[in-house]
């Protein structure tokens, strides 16, 4: 069949390849379903990354740890590669608890900073966006305080002498660091966070002891997992937590892949084919979103190719909610974090500042089989102290040689903590390596990247103002070999 129309004086026809029999007719809707639910499904991925990595991370702690809601995980000592966690660092233990309001409204009891520990942490809700700040950054100032977490929907009376927090959705997620002060020594900053409580308002007048678990004991499976599992998890949130105005959209275009509220998922083997196809390509996009210079990262100095986060991000991110008035940012908020890390604050505040390096000072992509040299100055504007530590480009978690789950005391960074064991140079800067083994001589400088593509962070603690007025400056990194 042809479409024939007049363009000035002269005829143009276009043939239309609609078929001519019910067979050639069934292949074309085979083919346009196929490419519906394809091209749905990546929409859909790319729009779930941060709530489906954050159910995961919940579901993993409940099945790892063998814990429940308002139970809180509290490491004994940093992180390890058997705790799989998006870009977690290593010097400071963490401490988890999971919130569940669909029985009603949750208290949260932070301390007051300690004269040698103190809280710092964000909950977030079931889309990880940043609710409420704790310790001397939140709400409570570090004097501490009962945060009232209230579910959406709710209209009791709310006592006095809470902070309250109301939410949209019902599960919460608090992530938390103590941290020594004043000389205060890890033990002290593990008894003091055991201070912290959790518990159902409806039981205020005498709540029950919390029960605490050793988060460095075992290991913790807690990364996003691309494979089915994705949309039928993606279906359950859908069924499990209230529709926002700003996600009716989706929520339409989810039916056209078997996700509907009220409905189970079972997607036949034609759709599931599709849909593993989606997700295999939206992660691609998300790792190129992630990657591509100017997108999620630009370099913090000209001509460097250390990175922050870039200006277009930020502006967009509105307390790393990605919500403005004129749009949600679908792929900045996937690509530009949630794709690589958990848990934003609600407000960046002067307690750490990263720098983020994916390539050499040649500008390409760091490879894990090759060595590189990083050379830290003397006198790196961290009042505190800095760290770098490598991250495999696949996971976004420490790399590790072998299975992750047997990894314990293998090295994944480097901080100034170490210097005492590390070999400086005259001017009293210090040579870092990066690859799969040590250079002679320079062992306790040296970090594995286990032989596979990784990435970098360098984290100051207490950053100083020659860092944003860029009179300082980290040299990049030098492939050596």
């Amino acid at each position: 069949m042809s479409f024939c129309r007049y363009v000035g004086m002269v005829s143009v026809c276009v043939a239309l390849n609609i078929g001519s029999g019910s067979d050639a007719r069934a292949q074309t809707q085979s083919d346009l379903d196929y490419q519906l639910a394809y091209q749905r499904g990546i929409e859909a991925v790319i729009w779930s990354m941060p709530a489906i990595s954050i159910r995961e991370f919940q579901q993993s702690a409940f099945k790892d740890y063998g814990i429940t809601w308002n139970d809180i995980v509290l490491f004994s000592k940093p992180a390890t590669p058997r705790q799989e966690l998006l870009t977690a660092n290593n010097q400071v233990p963490y401490m988890l608890t999971f919130l569940n309001l669909r029985q009603g409204p949750v208290v949260v009891e932070i301390p007051p900073a300690g004269a040698k520990a103190l809280l710092f942490g964000s909950f977030v809700d079931n889309w990880q966006a940043p609710i409420v700040d704790v310790g001397p950054e939140g709400e409570d100032q570090g004097r501490g305080g009962k945060y009232l977490f209230v579910p959406p929907g709710y209209t009791d009376p709310i006592p006095d002498g809470y902070l309250v927090v109301r939410m949209q959705g019902y599960a919460v997620a608090g992530g938390l660091r103590p941290v020594p002060a004043d000389g205060g020594t890890a033990e002290e900053a593990h008894a003091y966070a055991q201070q912290m409580k959790v518990y159902p308002l409806k039981d205020a007048a005498a709540p029950k002891p919390n029960r605490f678990v050793d988060g460095y004991a075992k290991p913790y499976h807690s990364l996003p997992v691309y494979d089915a599992s994705w949309f039928g998890e993606l279906a359950a949130m859908v069924n499990d937590e209230p529709v926002r105005e700003r996600d009716k959209v989706m929520m339409g275009m989810l039916t056209s892949i078997g996700i509907e509220r009220g409905k189970t998922f079972e997607p036949d083997a034609k759709l599931q084919k599709a849909l593993d196809a989606a997700l295999v390509d939206a992660r691609r996009m998300m790792e190129q979103y992630f990657q591509t210079p100017g997108r999620a990262l630009t370099p913090w100095w000209p001509d460097s190719q250390w990175t922050a986060f870039s200006p277009a991000v930020m502006h967009i991110a509105n307390g790393f909610t990605f919500e403005t008035d004129d749009a949600l940012w679908l792929d900045a908020r996937a690509g530009g974090l949630f794709y690589w890390a958990t848990f934003a604050p609600k407000k960046l505040g002067g307690g750490s500042f990263y720098l983020m390096g994916l390539r050499d000072s040649g500008g390409q992509l760091f490879e894990g089989s090759s060595t590189y040299r990083l050379r830290v100055p003397a006198n790196v504007p961290a009042k505190q102290f800095w760290s770098a530590i490598v991250y495999s480009a696949e996971t976004k978690a420490f790399a590790c040689v072998g299975p992750c789950d047997t990894a314990d005391n293998f090295v994944v960074g480097v901080s100034s903590l170490d210097k005492q064991a590390m070999k400086l140079n005259s001017d009293g800067s210090v040579d870092v390596y990066f690859g799969p083994k040590a250079p002679s001589g320079f062992e306790k400088n040296w970090v594995s990247t286990a032989g596979k593509p990784f990435f970098l962070i360098f984290r100051l603690y207490g950053p100083e103002k020659p860092l944003f007025d860029k009179s300082w400056r980290l040299p990049d990194v030098e492939k050596v070999q």
